[in-house]
């Protein structure tokens, strides 16, 4: 017998061949445990036939869509538990019968309940088209502008497909939250009346315990308040060559800057910070909001609105600025393409910084916020000769340009507005 993942054979990736036959023609013969042991033979010896074969790449496709096909198979059975258990928790029923996580288990039972009125959803998850991930973001979606609005969206679906989880998350979100301004709900306000804080013991290990919600925009300074700390305690731990990791791990590192932003003390000692550090709470932090001219001057309200790394918000937005807020307008030509100033050094000024950052709204590869990004060159300034201009600077955080720059790679702008990395050719640096 053959066997297929979804169109893996469309895309070229080698086929599946071969497992006893009576287990597919005869399942009365031999129990579930029986067949998915020679389920688990014949994937046994498709990894090692196309790993002998070099072709590990096409390998690791298919695993990945049988992941997603598997979600899914994994949906409809916790949709049968509930109905053939319908006064049982169904979280606690996925747990015992399997060994996912509470969260995991959530993440099925979550997308599950959602699936047979979101056809399409459901069929792009059945034939591999996207991750039970994909399927979260877009039933997180529903859940704020209904099932009917994201089966009609013609688009979605199709971004869900072809984008990595996390950067479509961010997608989602912001296409529902458009589609809540567009439909009068004021999101902000939703958020704001939303917000909330808890502090409590946890009765287990006596740790004293903090958790807290705000609105987006909010989050956006406190997260540049609370990164900018971060490093600063990086860089200490890091001194005379040391291993930072050594000195304090990354969640003791953020606890403590929780801990000294909130006390301005030393979360080691007690004792107060110094003036620079304890004046970290209030450091200037910058929102950038970009807005078309008409929403400015009111000749049309409907026009694009919204933060960077934040997504749409309301045309209200504009009236909570401080007096004290600089303003920096923009000109766009009739492509849509920023203005620039030119070649005139290798390092990047404001101007084309915030142009980049209107156009990537973050890092290129993980969508890290743009006040964690430095701007790479595509064509590298001293290898290729490129130019500091716009069209040839795109944003990437530390950790991927250190990537980047490691492994020889270069990046490339596609036909979707995206990029791609690929091996650089030529000599070595």
């Amino acid at each position: 017998m053959k066997h297929e993942s979804g169109s893996t054979a469309d895309r070229g990736a080698v086929t599946v061949t071969s497992y006893d036959q009576g287990l597919v023609n005869d399942p009365a013969g031999c129990d579930a445990t029986e067949r998915m042991n020679g389920l688990e033979e014949l994937l046994d010896r498709f990894v090692a036939e196309e790993t002998s074969r070099s072709h590990a790449g096409e390998a690791l496709g298919c695993l990945e869509r049988l992941m997603a096909r598997v979600s899914s198979h994994m949906c409809d059975l916790s949709r049968r538990l509930a109905i053939e258990n319908p006064d049982a928790d169904i979280v606690d029923l996925l747990k015992h019968n399997t060994r996912l996580s509470g969260r995991q288990a959530k993440k099925i039972v979550k997308v599950a309940e959602r699936l047979e009125e979101m056809p399409k959803l459901a069929g792009k998850l059945a034939c591999g088209d996207i991750t039970l991930d994909h399927a979260a973001s877009v039933v997180n979606a529903a859940e704020l502008v209904g099932a009917e609005t994201v089966e009609r969206d013609p688009v979605l679906l199709e971004d869900a497909a072809r984008m990595r989880p996390d950067t479509f998350a961010r997608r989602a979100r912001a296409w529902a939250n458009r589609i809540l301004l567009e439909a009068g709900v004021d999101v902000a306000a939703r958020q704001l009346r939303a917000r909330e804080a808890k502090l409590w013991t946890d009765p287990a290990s006596g740790m004293g315990m903090l958790f807290a919600k705000v609105p987006a925009a909010r989050f956006a300074q406190l997260q540049q308040v609370v990164d900018r700390r971060y490093l600063e305690l990086l860089r200490q731990d890091s001194a005379d060559g040391r291993n930072p990791d050594d000195v304090r791990s990354p969640k003791q590192r953020l606890a403590d800057v929780v801990f000294g932003l909130l006390t301005k003390l030393d979360p080691a000692t007690g004792d107060p910070l110094p003036d620079s550090q304890g004046r970290a709470g209030s450091a200037s932090t910058q929102l950038v909001i970009v807005a078309d001219k008409g929403v400015v001057d009111g000749t049309d309200p409907g026009g694009r609105c919204e933060i960077i790394g934040v997504g749409p918000v309301p045309r209200g937005t504009l009236r909570t600025l401080s007096p004290d807020t600089e303003l920096a307008g923009m000109i766009f030509g009739g492509s849509g393409r920023p203005l620039w100033l030119g070649r005139n050094r290798r390092l990047a000024n404001a101007p084309q910084r915030l142009a980049v950052a209107v156009r990537d709204g973050g890092c290129f590869r993980c969508g890290a916020p743009m006040h964690l990004c430095e701007l790479h060159h595509i064509r590298e300034w001293y290898r290729d000769g490129g130019p500091t201009d716009v069209d040839n600077l795109v944003a990437v955080c530390r950790r991927h340009h250190r990537w980047l720059e490691t492994n020889d790679l270069e990046v490339r702008p596609d036909a979707d507005g995206g990029y791609q990395v690929m091996p650089r050719t030529g000599p070595p640096p």
